[in-house]
């Protein structure tokens, strides 16, 4: 990082609304612009900014600390060189700042370094519309030379960003697209649910009701005791059931006939009971 011994005297552009102050470092005739101003224009954190240029291979080449007069007196400021401003400014992804300030970044990724050198080219050199498009025999200053570089790095920085959004965009899709297909080869693969047997119908169920009370009344006879609920029960065990009306219709007949059996058999041990109907 280079240091300037002498107060520089900052000059002012106007650029979308904001004021631009940048300075002409007189040993090597390039132009600085002060960061932390810059980043304060654009709304985004001037130390993160600070950081990542000065890690940067590149960039942290063309970081200066220059003194500059200001209102209250002479300052030394971090200042990154003209021609990597439209590198640094396409590095900056417009998707992660924020979206008050997003359309001003674009703006600035664009147009700013030209508007700077425009204004600060030394006599003679091509504007930046004639860098965009030079003559091959149009003799150019290092500093001439070295922004048309930049802009020519910078551009092929926005669409390495451009490329990455895409490939994000497209890994979401793909992420989206295997869980939809998992959820679909999960329904697939899921055993068929079984459809439920149909239960016996109202009229059946009264008279395996029927049924069940003629054979609690025979062994209530014998036994002098209430035998409903043992009766409901051992049906309940016989057919695996919790309710007389859950008698999958396919079984009425084997109940019936597993009822009648049971009342038969306490008729032959006990003799008949008067009234049965079984």
């Amino acid at each position: 990082m280079q240091e300037a011994a002498q107060p520089l005297s900052p000059q002012c552009i106007t650029f979308y609304g904001d004021e631009i102050i940048a300075v002409l470092e007189p040993t090597t005739q390039h132009v600085y612009v002060p960061l932390a101003r810059l980043c304060d224009n654009l709304g985004i954190d001037a130390p993160s900014q600070t950081e990542r240029i000065q890690t940067h291979a590149v960039l942290s080449t063309a970081l200066a600390s220059l003194t500059i007069n200001s209102t209250g007196g002479p300052q030394a400021t971090l200042c990154l060189r003209l021609d990597l401003i439209p590198f640094w400014l396409a590095g900056i992804n417009p998707r992660r700042v924020r979206a008050d300030v997003r359309e001003k970044l674009v703006h600035y990724q664009r147009e700013c370094a030209a508007v700077l050198w425009d204004f600060f080219r030394p006599a003679g050199q091509p504007s930046s519309a004639a860098l965009a498009n030079p003559e091959p025999t149009a003799p150019i200053s290092p500093a001439a030379h070295a922004y048309e570089l930049a802009m020519a790095v910078a551009a092929l920085a926005r669409q390495q960003l451009h490329i990455e959004d895409r490939l994000h965009q497209f890994a979401t899709q793909l992420e989206a697209q295997a869980a939809r297909t998992d959820a679909l080869e999960l329904r697939l693969t899921a055993p068929e649910p079984q459809p439920r047997a149909s239960t016996i119908s109202e009229d059946q169920a009264t008279e395996l009701a029927q049924a069940v009370k003629f054979v609690a009344r025979a062994l209530g006879a014998r036994t002098g005791r209430n035998e409903y609920g043992g009766v409901y029960g051992q049906l309940y065990r016989e057919f695996g059931i919790t309710s007389y009306k859950q008698l999958p219709r396919t079984q009425f007949a084997a109940a019936m006939e597993w009822l009648r059996d049971w009342y038969r058999t306490i008729q032959q041990e006990h003799g008949p009971e008067p009234d049965s109907g079984v």
